[in-house]
């Protein structure tokens, strides 16, 4: 198996992916599941009673699909530096909306991986994971070896944390990868003296302070204190990645699918203020921009606020 274990990761390598490690289907650990409990005993999930289901299953891998003896883990760059440089409009959104919906992209190449798998072990039994079900996705790939879990709760490898995560649960017994044993983090406090909202706490985010959640997760109107601080961020927020100096490695992303759509880059404040839903839907309809809907953004650029905070949040881009 350790053969097969490697052309596995030669096969995820050759299909774009950034990397790839492969875990065990093993409980997760009692410190990761006692950090887990805490952070929703705080409220620190705010309105996302999504994360407060399904605790079994986020704490034991098989219980979300019985069969597992292996994970597959892989990362797939979306890294695009020149966006800040180039872009026209003042208006920011998070780097991972760029180019075409994460999800669709990662699947259509963990499928090719899966053909590749059952290729050669027909008899197995398999299933692929991009960001819909109860895995915590972070943790499995630094039990694969792939990067440790930084202060900003993101995942942070040799080459920065601009990284989206997918998994493949297979019942073939393969050969598992050594844990991630660094922590970039341990000198460095850097997101959270800057987090705007002082979301940030070293290795836990409050949820309801943070501009990500507000501007992509709630279906509220955004709290006066938000849109106080939230600058010139319509859709998400880098800063905690843009400030870590983990990311001074990044490279920028060689996929073509997160290409930077040209309205991200071309439009001004203007078309964006003046944009009505049928122009939405004609240029974002295959983004992760178009999961939010045109109500939300809209509503997001309504709420940016014109306090001097907003040049301030635009510097640390």
């Amino acid at each position: 198996m350790m053969i097969f274990s490697q052309k596995i990761k030669d096969k995820a390598l050759e299909l774009g992916f950034s990397a790839c490690g492969i875990t065990d289907a093993a409980v997760v650990s009692l410190e990761r599941e006692n950090m887990f409990k805490n952070c929703l005993q705080r409220g620190f999930q705010a309105d996302m009673h999504y994360l407060e289901r399904n605790f079994e299953k986020r704490m034991n891998p098989k219980l979300l699909f019985e069969n597992t003896k292996s994970i597959i883990v892989v990362l797939l760059n979306y890294h695009n530096p020149n966006y800040h440089k180039h872009k026209k409009s003042s208006y920011i959104f998070s780097e991972y909306t760029l180019g075409m919906d994460y999800h669709n992209v990662i699947k259509s190449k963990l499928s090719e991986l899966l053909d590749f798998i059952q290729k050669h072990n027909p008899e197995s039994s398999n299933r692929i994971f991009v960001g819909s079900a109860p895995v915590l996705e972070k943790y499995l790939a630094t039990k694969a070896g792939l990067g440790c879990i930084g202060k900003n709760t993101l995942l942070i490898t040799p080459k920065g944390s601009y990284y989206f995560i997918g998994e493949i649960f297979t019942s073939i017994p393969l050969t598992y990868d050594a844990p991630f044993a660094e922590d970039f983090c341990l000198q460095c406090n850097q997101c959270v003296k800057y987090c705007p909202t002082k979301a940030l706490s070293p290795y836990n985010l409050d949820a309801g302070k943070c501009i990500s959640y507000h501007n992509i997760e709630s279906k509220n109107e955004i709290p006066k204190e938000i849109r106080a601080k939230m600058g010139k961020l319509v859709y998400g927020c880098d800063i905690c990645q843009r400030i870590c100096p983990q990311n001074k490695a990044a490279e920028p992303t060689s996929v073509p699918e997160f290409s930077i759509k040209k309205e991200f880059l071309e439009w001004t404040d203007t078309q964006w203020e003046e944009m009505d839903n049928a122009t939405f839907e004609q240029s974002f309809s295959d983004t992760a921009l178009h999961r939010a809907g045109f109500e939300k953004v809209k509503r997001n650029i309504n709420a940016i606020d014109s306090s001097p905070f907003s040049q301030q949040t635009s510097s640390y881009h």
